[in-house]
């Protein structure tokens, strides 16, 4: 599925950003507050954090296992001043947590490592559907994406390289049908090196984004590495990865999540698993399309450099225990009010 050229694709789209970067570049700001506490709804282990237009949408695992052998989950749909809207109780893990922007469902993704099944919310009609099975899927389903109409997931331990990463999702499938996209075999681009045709570190697919670009971006979490795929799917598809690093270049151990920002001003919103709360970081004069990270190995919040792969934790987010998901939401200049222009928002 992969294919490489003499420049491969993201690199040029990096490079290109990074001159974008260094020239609107000023004093970069970040203000830490707490948007949500678990104790506030009853529940604890937030974990993934999804945005609309009007409200930030937070998962509480509340310490069930990812193999769905008892407890429940506690979504909460936040207004964003934090008031809380509604709260929902799902059975199991709900360790993946989407905004499907073209129905406007809500996407809940249970016990990631076995016996995982998909819960719908709707919204509008106020309603939860039951558990819906994956077909003939005997692994763990984490996360999803969603790409021009269409729903990627990422899938859970690899055992061998032809297992599938990330996979399609057959529209109005029950059982979900699910078709390869990305194996943990694949080569692609080490983005750090220019190498191409390179073992891709995807031990431990994890979290699953689209990037403004509109390509994919898998986090292997134990790998302490990013995955990126464009034009997923297609003859086309190519792979590259970037390896993290701390500031003395060691590996990173783990990672959760990643997001890249889309506008100068703007909020992310990040789950704070260990210290049971959602912080609400403000932030201005950032760069175009850089590259953050919840880096639970360090415990930290941090801006990735995207041609080394080197990450520097944001000033003033402290006291993070376990940080894990991740979004951001665009400010326009001049302008009080949020705006989610992430891949994943509709308009509720």
């Amino acid at each position: 599925m992969n294919r490489e050229s003499a420049m491969h694709p993201l690199r040029a789209s990096i490079a290109s950003i990074l001159v974008l970067s260094a020239a609107s570049a000023g004093a970069q700001s970040f203000h830490a507050s707490t948007f949500a506490t678990g104790t506030a709804v009853q529940a604890t282990n937030p974990d993934s954090v999804a945005l609309t237009k009007n409200s930030v949408w937070v998962s509480y695992t509340n310490n069930t296992t990812g193999r769905g052998q008892g407890g429940s989950s506690t979504v909460v749909r936040y207004r964003l001043n934090g008031s809380v809207q509604k709260t929902y109780s799902i059975a199991g893990s709900v360790d993946g947590l989407k905004v499907d922007p073209s129905s406007g469902l809500v996407w809940a993704l249970q016990n990631q490592d076995a016996n995982s099944t998909l819960t719908l919310i709707n919204t509008e009609e106020n309603t939860v559907s039951q558990p819906i099975p994956y077909a003939s899927f005997k692994r763990g389903v984490d996360d999803v994406a969603f790409k021009a109409g269409q729903a990627y997931v990422s899938t859970t331990s690899p055992k061998s390289p032809g297992d599938a990463t990330i996979e399609l999702v057959q529209e109005d499938s029950n059982p979900v049908v699910l078709t390869p996209i990305l194996l943990a075999g694949a080569t692609g681009t080490n983005l750090a090196t220019g190498a191409p045709n390179q073992p891709t570190p995807q031990s431990d697919p994890d979290s699953l984004k689209t990037t403004p670009e509109g390509d994919l971006m898998l986090s292997s979490a134990n790998d302490g590495s990013l995955v990126f795929v464009e034009r997923p799917g297609t003859p086309k598809q190519s792979v590259s990865f970037l390896k993290l690093l701390d500031h003395s270049n060691n590996p990173l151990t783990s990672v959760d999540d990643a997001i890249f920002a889309t506008a100068h001003k703007g909020t992310f919103f990040i789950a704070d698993s260990g210290n049971n709360r959602v912080l609400k970081i403000d932030a201005d004069d950032l760069r175009v399309g850089s590259l953050y990270v919840s880096a639970d190995a360090l415990n930290v919040f941090a801006a990735v450099n995207l041609k080394t792969g080197v990450v520097t934790p944001v000033p003033g987010v402290t006291g993070l225990n376990g940080p894990a998901g991740i979004e951001f939401m665009a400010r326009a200049d001049g302008d009080g009010e949020c705006s989610n222009n992430n891949s994943s928002s509709s308009a509720l």
